[in-house]
C-alpha cells in the first residue's frame, strides 16, 4: 500500500471519530436541557380585595361588588385589604360589607381603606349624602321596618296610616307619602354567634330639604311603615337609566301618588254620604279618587 493510501485511510478514520464525538456531545446537551427542572411557580400567600365591577361613589358595598384576587408573595401597601391564605372569605368580608365608597373604584382595582368609610367612622353620613340632600332619622319598630330586614342602601316607600275626621265620622286611610327613599343607616345588629338580632329603633333617610319637612309632619300625623322596594327595575325606571348620562345613578325620592280608604279594605265599613253632594269613589289601577256631584232635588 502506498503512503498516499495510508494517509487517506488515517484521515478518514480521524474524520469518522471526530464526527462521532461531536454527535455524542450534542446528544448529551439535549438530554441535560430536557431533564432541567421547571422553574419554581410564584407562591401565593395572600389575597387582595378588588372591585368586581365599577363601583361609583356613594355605593354601599355588597358581596356582588367585590372579589378576592390572588396576589404574589411580595410586600403589599398597608392600605390594601388583605386576606391571608386559609382565612375564610366570609370572615374577611366583614371589614368592608356595608361600608360606603368615598371615591369611585374601577373593576379589578384594589379596594383601598382610604376609598371607603364605615358606618361607625366619623363623617360617615357626610360621605354618603349626595350634594343637595339631607339626612333625617325617624322612629321605627319591628313591624314598620319589615322585621328588621331593611338594611343601609335599600330603598323603601314610606306609608302613613292615620285617622281623618269628617264631621262626626272618623275615617281611616293609608297613603304613600314618599317613594324610592334610600336608607342611609339603621341602628340594628345581628349576633352571628348566638343568632340573636337586635331590631333598630331609628332609620335614617336621604331626602331633599322639602321632603324632610314633609316627613317631620307625617311622623306626627300617624303611624309610619316602610315598604321595601325590589332591586329589579320596572320598565319606566329602565327606560330612564338607558337614556341617562349616569346609568348607575338611582332616581331621586319623590312624593307618593296612591292612597287607600278603610272602606276599600273592609266591606263592613260604609262610605259616609254628604248632605249636599254625592260622592263616587273612582279606582284606576292603584290610584283611588273621589268624585263629588251635586244631589238632585
Amino acid at each position: 500500500m502506498s503512503v498516499r493510501n495510508i494517509l487517506l485511510v488515517v484521515a478518514a478514520l480521524l474524520i469518522t471519530v471526530g464526527t462521532g464525538l461531536l454527535a455524542r456531545s450534542w446528544l448529551n446537551g439535549q438530554r441535560v436541557e430536557t431533564a432541567a427542572p421547571a422553574p419554581e411557580q410564584t407562591r401565593v400567600s395572600a389575597y387582595v380585595l378588588v372591585a368586581e365591577i365599577d363601583v361609583p361613589a356613594g355605593t354601599f358595598l355588597k358581596k356582588e361588588h367585590i372579589r378576592w384576587q390572588a396576589w404574589p408573595d411580595e410586600i403589599l401597601p398597608e392600605t390594601y385589604i388583605v386576606r391571608q391564605d386559609g382565612e375564610a372569605e366570609e370572615v374577611a368580608d366583614q371589614e368592608v360589607l356595608g361600608a360606603v365608597v368615598r371615591r369611585g373604584i374601577s373593576a379589578g382595582e384594589p379596594v383601598a381603606r382610604g376609598r371607603i368609610i364605615k358606618s361607625e367612622d366619623r363623617g360617615f353620613l357626610a360621605a354618603v349624602l349626595r350634594p343637595g340632600f339631607r339626612a333625617m332619622a325617624v322612629r321605627i319598630d319591628a313591624t314598620s321596618s319589615i322585621a328588621g330586614l331593611v338594611f343601609p342602601g335599600d330603598r323603601v316607600d314610606v306609608i302613613m296610616t292615620h285617622e281623618i275626621k269628617r264631621g262626626k265620622t272618623v275615617r281611616r286611610a293609608s297613603e304613600t307619602v314618599l317613594s324610592n327613599v334610600r336608607i342611609l343607616a339603621i341602628d340594628q345588629s345581628v349576633n352571628d354567634q348566638g343568632g340573636e338580632a337586635r331590631v333598630g329603633k331609628n332609620a335614617t333617610f336621604e331626602l331633599t330639604p322639602k321632603q324632610t319637612e314633609m316627613l317631620a309632619i307625617v311622623s306626627d300625623l300617624g303611624k309610619l311603615s316602610l315598604a321595601l322596594r325590589s332591586l329589579a327595575k320596572d320598565e319606566e325606571e329602565l327606560d330612564r337609566l338607558a337614556n341617562s348620562d349616569e346609568p348607575l345613578a338611582e332616581s331621586d325620592p319623590e312624593r307618593g301618588k296612591t292612597y287607600t280608604w278603610d272602606s276599600e279594605v273592609s266591606r263592613l265599613i260604609w262610605r259616609p254620604s254628604s248632605a249636599s253632594k254625592d260622592i263616587v269613589q273612582v279606582n284606576r289601577g292603584n290610584e283611588s279618587k273621589e268624585q263629588r256631584f251635586n244631589k238632585r232635588q
